[in-house]
């Protein structure tokens, strides 16, 4: 059982994994913390109160949940960020996952998009600006969305493959990639989500890994700063732990 915050939680599941002992035993939590560094156990469904929370410990229901996994033996609860070079946060912003993860897994930095995608296209499946391969899927759009960096932010020339689909390239400079963990009825599928913004593009995909390289870059799991690197392979362990939640929200 673990007591305290997300950054608590995250650095017992990666002691569990170096040790080879995840998912041997359900991990039941009790946040302790302020609101901002119990964002990753409000999304894994664990019960603010610690009454409640100790109660779930006591008679909940193990849920099988997804874990980001680096080839530096890092872990990841909820994601990975890369941002260009030189790049800051936007201030003001704490990230859903900011307070989880100590010196989790590494990340990437973005790359190139290669060639630019618009939102129009050929072939059946560019009427909604999207293209699917295997188990990975891509698409685009030319509208900003939020966490978009700022004027002012540089970019980095990565290389960036998911499944082994390029994603991204040398040849055109990245602003940010993003990995995610789906949260709510999506988690435990065994996929990462994945956005690459460039200038001018706006690339979404899904994926059982991802690979990134480049001169050296830095990047933030679960929001806390890690690198520089080189290179670093994220992949979804599945359903590779447990965590204790009451029994009714597993039944909905």
């Amino acid at each position: 059982m673990v007591i305290g915050s997300d950054l608590a939680l995250q650095r017992v599941l990666q002691a569990l994994y170096r040790q080879r002992e995840l998912g041997a035993d359900p991990v039941g939590l009790v946040p302790v913390g302020r609101p901002e560094e119990l964002a990753a156990a409000r999304a894994l469904g664990v019960p603010g109160a610690p009454v409640a929370a100790a109660r779930a410990v006591l008679t909940g229901t193990a849920r099988k949940l997804d874990l980001l996994v680096d080839d530096g033996g890092g872990v990841a609860l909820g994601g990975v960020r890369i941002s260009g070079v030189g790049a800051r946060r936007p201030g003001g912003r704490p990230g859903g996952w900011r307070s989880l993860w100590a010196k989790l897994a590494a990340a990437e930095q973005a790359t190139a998009l290669t060639p630019e995608r618009t939102a129009t296209g050929t072939g059946p499946d560019s009427a909604g600006g999207s293209t699917r391969t295997g188990r990975t899927r891509t698409g685009t759009t030319g509208r900003p969305e939020r966490g978009e960096p700022a004027r002012g932010e540089h970019s980095a020339r990565l290389r960036v493959e998911a499944d082994g689909r390029l994603l991204a390239d040398v040849h055109r400079p990245v602003r940010v990639v993003q990995v995610t963990l789906p949260s709510g009825a999506a988690a435990g599928e065994g996929v990462m989500e994945i956005v690459v913004r460039a200038p001018g593009a706006l690339l979404r995909a899904r994926a059982a890994s991802i690979s990134v390289a480049g001169r050296g870059f830095g990047y933030e799991a679960d929001g806390r700063p890690v690198g520089p690197v080189r290179a670093r392979t994220w992949t979804v362990h599945a359903g590779c732990w447990g965590l204790l939640l009451p029994v009714t929200q597993d039944a909905d």
